[in-house]
């Protein structure tokens, strides 16, 4: 223990330095749960805060349960910020504030005494609430509840618990990304029907009919609280399609809340679930804790999910439609105030795109088409095919909730959908996820937005080492570092570029992070003797690829990335017994107990003195600058009534022209014969002072209509002219088929 108090103090002072990160070096790896006398029992959800001065996490410690708040620095005290059931911590900024969850809210101030507690709740629904650490867990202000109706101080009130227990549905946070820097703000999701939302015509109603007050505001809504000016708003807003911005109650003028949808047995509301609400649990050996959630900024002006119900909150194609059970993430800059829309983080269609609004398309063709300027990142087309739930299907064992960077303008995610780049090879249904990072600042497709971070190595989804699903996530506010979990080891994209060495085998999730300044990808974890990650576990069996999981039935090692403000600090969680010497928490034996060897560790990134190199700037080399290639692209989709649409990439303004021809069957004096005719024309004139691109739409002339319904349609080649004074005439030529489809019944996103 002498040995990883002094680890401690070294990654303090290697986690809070003022340069900034350049080197994808780390330290050595320190333990942080545990006091200067004992070690936690079992550790997990660590949050570090900004300043990288404090680590919190939820666990046991001497046989006490709760979340505890560990100060990296000298003395490294260990304080119990809540006792009982509470979980999921988050920190702000300075560490001074803590959110957590908890069905023992009532008796926070009694249990949170550093002792063992029975449970007391006795019913009480789960409410999530934040410690000042700066008073005693019994003053008063100590605790505040933020699951609490706007200017009220009292937690919600709730509704059925729809066959959960009471004291299994209320309101939750997610671990690490719930609080803003300040402490001010805290994002929750309610997992029950609550009183969240005033609903004055049916109060009245109430009234009248002699009843008592109910909730009325559906499951599974985003809010955000205010503790100073204790005010709560709902954030997951349904959408007025007429207007774009979110829809107002008549009744009250604030936006209405996003409705649930109940569909074979399930529940589909704003925040993705896997068919209804979570339930709160208690923490135990060997259970992952549930990530239901939403992130808010550090600055608090943003807040992210990951959404089902997408057609109630973002924008969609005109005829395009989404089952409630498709998730996706979604973004949305409450600073904006009331009027702020919902959008989408990424997806299969960009509704948004300029290019997109300009061509009229009202979906998707079935087939993604990789220059229709409707198409997004992801080729949603792939994953209904198969069977696959939107961007994000993934496990309870994945946190899905979307990370933001400090401003909300950088969203870390994880996606199940194969991208539209890779083509129809990339799978569909039972495709692990995959990291990425996107843009939300104004301007930006989201193609353009999306940036992916880690791609499958192979096509067998079964295979660890290059298939294993990433299963956790964290961005720095600076938006440089990205960290992620996964007990993957081979990484083929050539940016960012892996230059750690890859492990001999897949075995126990380990810690990655990406710098983004230097792109590059590095394995952080490691045994104290340099090895991977290790606990102890049964002899590998032949064929046997994670002996890990076969051992305990969960794929278990690092989970709960957390980085510090400028990323200099990284927190994590790990079941692993050889990544600091001295870890005296594994199990003794191989089968489940009251303990499973989880710890909470950090690492701190080293940074290099930048050294002063003889440079010399040799001029410019002459010639013309550059400017655009004078040419035309073109490509061309079949419509299923018969009619075909043309893209054509442009170089400037001026006026492209289409003219079909085909060969038609005639009769005549000297018997059948055919003829190349003129079966269809159009014109378009582009104004848009820079290249970009065109559509035209072709239909059969009159005299031609009816070939569309033969078996094969009609061949016909168009050729295209794009006249600009001034310039040469560009001419291309595609060929194509006028043929309507029975039957068509439009396709889905």
């Amino acid at each position: 223990m002498r040995r990883a108090a002094t680890l401690t103090l070294l990654v303090a002072v290697l986690g809070t330095g003022a340069a900034p990160a350049g080197a994808d070096v780390f330290g050595p790896l320190s333990l942080v749960s545990a006091s200067p006398v004992q070690q936690a029992d079992f550790a997990r959800d660590p949050a570090i805060s900004g300043d990288g001065r404090y680590v919190v996490f939820d666990g046991s410690v001497g046989g006490v349960t709760g979340v505890w708040r560990r100060e990296l620095a000298a003395p490294g005290n260990l304080e119990q910020v809540a006792g009982g059931d509470a979980l999921l911590p988050s920190v702000s900024g300075n560490g001074r504030y803590v959110s957590f969850t908890t069905n023992e809210g009532g008796e926070l101030a009694e249990i949170t005494n550093g002792l063992p507690n029975e449970p007391q709740h006795l019913g009480e629904a789960p409410n999530v609430y934040v410690r000042d650490m700066a008073l005693a867990p019994d003053a008063p202000g100590a605790f505040q509840v933020v699951s609490a109706p706007n200017g009220s101080s009292e937690p919600l009130t709730y509704g059925s618990a729809g066959g959960g227990a009471a004291e299994e549905l209320g309101s939750m946070a997610a671990g690490r990304s719930a609080i803003s820097a300040d402490g001010n703000e805290v994002v929750f999701v309610t997992t029950a029907v609550s009183n969240l939302a005033r609903y004055p015509q049916l109060e009245q109603e109430e009234e009248e009919n002699g009843e008592s007050p109910r909730p009325h505001t559906p499951v599974l809504e985003v809010a955000v609280r205010n503790l100073l000016q204790h005010s709560t708003r709902i954030v997951s807003v349904r959408r007025d399609p007429e207007t774009g911005r979110p829809a107002l109650d008549p009744s009250t003028g604030l936006p209405e809340a996003v409705p649930t949808v109940g569909q074979g047995g399930s529940l589909y509301g704003a925040v993705a679930t896997r068919g209804g609400p979570p339930r709160f649990r208690p923490s135990s050996a060997y259970q992952l804790t549930q990530t239901v959630g939403a992130s808010i900024s550090a600055d608090g002006s943003t807040v992210a999910w990951m959404a089902q119900q997408l057609g109630a909150q973002v924008p969609l194609l005109g005829a395009e439609t989404i089952p409630p059970e498709w998730a996706e993430p979604v973004w949305r800059r409450i600073a904006d105030g009331e009027e702020a829309a919902t959008r989408p983080v990424t997806g299969g269609s960009d509704p948004e795109s300029p290019s997109c609004a300009a061509s009229g398309e009202q979906r998707l063709p079935e087939t993604p088409v990789a220059g229709d300027p409707c198409q997004g990142p992801f080729a949603i087309q792939l994953a209904q095919e198969q069977g696959a739930g939107g961007v994000y299907a993934g496990e309870e064992s994945e946190n899905g909730v979307p990370q933001l960077s400090g401003d909300g303008y950088e969203v870390a995610f994880l996606a199940t959908a194969p991208p539209t780049a890779l083509g129809a090879g990339a799978g569909g249904a039972g495709r692990h996820p995959d990291l990425y990072v996107a843009d939300m600042h104004p301007g930006l497709t989201r193609a353009q937005a999306t940036k992916p971070l880690t791609e499958l190595a192979s096509t067998d989804e079964q295979a660890l080492r290059t298939n294993a699903p990433i299963t956790d996530l964290a961005i720095s506010a600076d938006a440089q570092q990205v960290a992620f979990t996964t007990d993957r080891t081979v990484f083929p994209l050539g940016s960012p570029a892996f230059v750690s060495a890859p492990a001999a085998a897949a075995g126990m999730n380990e810690v990655y992070d990406v710098d983004l300044g230097n792109e590059t990808l590095t394995r952080v974890t490691r045994g104290y003797e340099g090895g991977a990650s290790e606990h102890p576990h049964e002899a590998v069996r032949a064929g046997v690829e994670d002996p890990y999981f076969f051992s305990f039935g969960i794929d278990d090692g690092a989970l709960s990335p957390s980085l510090s403000a400028d990323g200099l600090a990284l927190a994590f969680s790990s079941t692993a017994s050889n990544l600091v010497f001295g870890d005296n928490n594994t199990p003794a034996s191989l089968q489940r107990g009251n303990l499973d060897g989880a710890d909470a560790f950090v690492v701190g990134r080293i940074t290099f003195a930048p050294q002063s190199t003889e440079q010399s700037i040799s001029p410019a080399p002459p010639g013309p600058s550059p400017s655009v290639p004078w040419k035309i692209g073109l490509t061309a989709q079949s419509l299923r009534d018969g009619r075909v649409r043309l893209f054509a990439a442009l170089p400037g303004p001026g006026t492209l022209r289409a003219q079909a021809t085909g060969r038609i069957f005639t009769r005549g004096r000297h018997g059948p014969t055919t003829a190349r005719r003129t079966v269809s024309g159009a014109s378009v004139a582009a104004t848009a002072p820079e290249p970009g691109y065109a559509t035209l739409t072709l239909a059969l002339g009159s005299r031609y209509k009816k070939l569309v319904a033969r078996r094969k349609g009609l061949p016909a080649t168009v050729a295209v002219t794009f006249v600009t004074p001034g310039h040469a005439v560009l001419r291309a030529h595609v060929n194509v088929v006028f043929a309507r489809s029975a039957g068509h019944t439009g396709a889905k996103r």
